[in-house]
């Protein structure tokens, strides 16, 4: 079956999902996405996701061209036309058309939308295992609080990590804190069993995720404390995990060359993994 894409007021077969040479998002990573799971009809934090798009799009000044009704219809359409019953769906919004020129002053351009779909094997809901991580200096751009394509830090620190058989890359900054993954928000457990994550300083992305973990945690009395937390913290944490939309809670059980939990999965990310998904089964 030919997979189907939706690209400025179009529905096309992937191999002819194109872009023009001179969009922005391709020139400069002038434009923004979002990523949102779904699982028969239910979508994961929709809502919450759409709300980040405007942020994000409201942040470098892009307009999203039609109304948020018509683009849910969109993707509901793009996921009915590929038949997927369990995937993601990614969004994408760019400035749009122009000449290259590194300013937009006065440039009245559209906006452009592509929507594609990924099918993922029911398996990937109970893919639950321990991963490993590795540190690396921040190094990105001042603003990871937009969810913009300008992805190229995160690119090579996810790619360092992958040589190194590691499963996500986390970024420190100059004073030795943790700010995030290269794709993910990173959580931590002390021994008083109260979670930790970076609050939203705008050195990190807010994550939906991370929003989501935090009130299930917050439902089931498990006391959560936003604030900075060092390399050392995290390397003598009693668990260690991310989030993000498409890894859920997935426990990290080491980081560079120290174990955490002695490279077991820590009861409090199994339960929180679990209150999410059911929280998310039940949120539509």
């Amino acid at each position: 079956m030919a997979k189907i894409s939706y690209v400025d007021g179009f529905y096309l077969h992937h191999k002819d999902s194109k872009i023009h040479i001179d969009d922005r998002g391709y020139h400069f990573g002038d434009a923004v996405y979002e990523v949102i799971i779904f699982n028969e009809g239910i979508f994961f934090d929709y809502n919450e996701h759409i709300k980040r798009l405007l942020r994000s799009l409201k942040s470098l000044d892009i307009e999203l061209p039609i109304s948020t009704n018509s683009l849910k219809i969109i993707i509901n359409n793009v996921i009915k036309k590929n038949r997927i019953v369990f995937g993601s769906v990614y969004i994408q919004v760019s400035r749009g058309v122009a000449q290259r020129n590194h300013s937009y002053k006065n440039l009245t351009l559209k906006p452009i939308i592509i929507i594609s779909t990924t099918e993922k094997n029911k398996d990937y809901l109970n893919n639950f295992v321990g991963v490993s991580a590795i540190t690396l200096n921040d190094n990105r751009w001042a603003r990871p609080d937009i969810k913009t394509t300008q992805l190229l830090p995160n690119i090579l620190a996810k790619t360092i990590a992958d040589k190194k058989s590691a499963y996500e890359a986390i970024f420190i900054d100059q004073y030795d804190y943790i700010t995030e993954g290269s794709s993910s928000n990173i959580w931590i457990v002390n021994y008083d069993n109260q979670l930790i994550t970076r609050n939203l300083d705008g050195q990190i992305l807010s994550g939906i995720t991370r929003n989501s973990v935090k009130k299930c945690a917050m439902k089931n009395n498990i006391k959560v404390l936003e604030r900075k937390f060092s390399k050392h913290e995290l390397l003598t944490a009693k668990e260690v995990f991310l989030t993000s939309a498409t890894s859920f809670v997935t426990p990290i059980v080491k980081i560079d060359n120290s174990s955490i939990n002695n490279g077991l999965i820590g009861e409090l990310s199994c339960s929180l993994r679990e209150l999410y998904l059911k929280a998310m089964k039940s949120s539509n």
